[in-house]
């Protein structure tokens, strides 16, 4: 997959975009098929909601989780995300966010640059995140909000850290500056089938509510920074949050989960 000139010229205007069905059904089942071994695990790098014991977000699921592992370097992923940087890329971050029907709490309005400036010393705000929705995406699930345009503001220097949060950060933007955010660029919710892939800029102001409906709205962020834009900081921060593995990203095959699912109707053939 390779972007055109103008889709590459509408990132850079609108800060995403969006691709309905970039996954096909069959390594959305791959993917899927991981999500209760994500779920069960125990370490720090699962973090449950505030008011209940659901999931709120796994972390670092590219590294120990074989279909992540080649999702995140897919060439229709991969390639695209090279392009926006204009550099090769590897994973700052990667996190799930199950979002699970009635219990999937919300999002203060944030940039997700904000918090990868402050928390690790990324220097530039030179990192693209990569929505890939394992679940359908609707007015009611609670789908990602993103306001276009909003990356061409820079970083908002009046946040403070998001009261409560425990196992994560968010630097969340005040109601004053987002309704001016918003007065200028307007509110748009990402929405498609599962398998559809957004290409976000970090410093684009994002937020979603909770999740009211019975339906799940499962999102795996893939988080790709430059290697020429490298956190001088956060020494601190575990693996999941600061990746230090920082080579650069070699594609896989693009049909490396269709190989997975082969390999699985084989074992149970």
């Amino acid at each position: 997959m390779h972007l055109t000139t103008q889709q590459v010229e509408e990132f850079d205007e609108r800060g995403y975009l969006l691709f309905p069905g970039l996954l096909d059904a069959e390594e959305v089942a791959v993917l899927n098929a991981e999500r209760p071994g994500l779920y069960a695990r125990t370490g720090a790098e699962v973090v449950r909601e505030k008011t209940s014991d659901a999931i709120r977000l796994v972390y670092g699921a590219h590294e120990y989780s074989e279909p992540y592992r080649r999702l995140c370097r897919l060439p229709r992923l991969l390639g695209p995300v090279e392009q926006l940087l204009r550099d090769r890329a590897y994973i700052h971050q990667s996190r799930l966010n199950p979002k699970q029907g009635f219990t999937g709490g919300a999002w203060n309005w944030h940039q997700d640059f904000g918090t990868w400036h402050r928390e690790d010393g990324m220097p530039e705000p030179v990192c693209v995140m990569t929505a890939i929705m394992l679940d359908p995406a609707n007015a009611v699930n609670g789908p990602l909000l993103v306001v276009p345009g909003s990356h061409r503001h820079g970083e908002v220097q009046e946040v403070a850290p998001e009261a409560d949060a425990k196992g994560y950060t968010v630097m969340q933007i005040s109601e004053t500056t987002l309704q001016s955010l918003a007065e200028d660029g307007g509110i748009e919710p990402l929405c498609g089938p599962a398998g559809t892939v957004a290409f976000i800029h970090c410093n684009l102001v994002h937020g979603s509510a909770n999740n009211v409906s019975p339906w799940p709205r499962a999102i795996m962020y893939m988080n790709y920074n430059s290697v020429t834009n490298l956190p001088t900081g956060g020494n601190d921060r575990a693996w999941f949050h600061n990746n230090p593995d920082r080579a650069a990203l070699a594609p896989t095959d693009d049909d490396a989960l269709h190989e997975l699912a082969r390999e699985a109707a084989a074992r149970a053939g």
